[in-house]
């Protein structure tokens, strides 16, 4: 039996049993797991937070045969704003989804754990546009999954003026020369452009008072969500749910 300490994200969990559950962790040191909390239903369990989605804690596992069990916990982030307001908690969701989702079983990346670690600190603390928010996020994703769309120049020519249509399949900005030359070259206002710019690179916290017009937000959210489905392939439920709240 082998015993590792790890700090670790709760993705989701669920029961596989009676008394016990199953929690999917996002470990720093051995990538994403499935850890087992016994008696985790009982209601003075020892377990209860340590398996509750967004929560952050050091975790001493051991590895059995098939799965991974939870020995010894202790929190490191709760998140308890998340829990009592809808949007914080449709915004974290589509986090942890999408790192679920992504990474294989033991895949590790320290990257994309302090992507997510922070996301979830800041969507606790900050009242930031949940579109604004993901959108910023999904960039940022893309940027360290390797797959950042060229917005400077165009993508098949290379040249920087007239950048006036986005390709999901080509992989980023056309001019209008050649705009044709891409199956599914759109249109793209100049404004969105450069705001997907600056969401790349500020930090969430710089993002409460940012003013962006509806127009502008929904084109982004758009271009962004296909370019993602193109490059990923997946498609994610708790996205479909927040769009469903825009409307409301």
């Amino acid at each position: 039996m082998r015993l590792f300490k790890t700090e670790a994200i709760v993705l989701k969990s669920n029961l596989i049993s009676e008394t016990n559950k199953i929690a999917t962790l996002f470990t720093k040191t051995h990538g994403k797991i499935q850890a087992v909390a016994k008696g985790a239903r009982r209601s003075k369990s020892r377990f209860i937070n340590a398996i509750r989605p967004f929560v952050v804690g050091n975790y001493l596992l051991f590895e059995g045969q098939n799965y991974y069990y939870i020995d010894q916990w202790d929190l490191i982030e709760l998140h308890p704003n998340i829990e009592t307001d809808l949007i914080k908690f449709s915004v974290a969701s589509y986090f942890v989804e999408t790192m679920n989702k992504i990474l294989e079983e033991h895949e590790k990346s320290d990257n994309l754990y302090l992507l997510l670690k922070t996301s979830l600190k800041d969507v606790d603390q900050f009242q930031i546009d949940p579109l604004v928010f993901i959108s910023s996020y999904n960039l940022k994703l893309m940027a360290l999954l390797g797959y950042m769309p060229q917005l400077n120049n165009c993508v098949v020519c290379g040249r920087s003026e007239n950048l006036k249509y986005f390709s999901s399949s080509c992989g980023g900005t056309l001019c209008t020369t050649c705009k044709d030359k891409c199956r599914d070259g759109v249109p793209i206002n100049e404004t969105s452009l450069k705001v997907m710019w600056y969401l790349l690179r500020v930090n969430f916290e710089s993002l409460q008072n940012i003013k962006i017009s509806s127009v502008i937000k929904k084109e982004v959210d758009k271009i962004i969500t296909d370019y993602m489905k193109e490059h990923l392939g997946l498609e994610f439920a708790s996205k479909s749910f927040i769009d469903k709240l825009k409307n409301i």
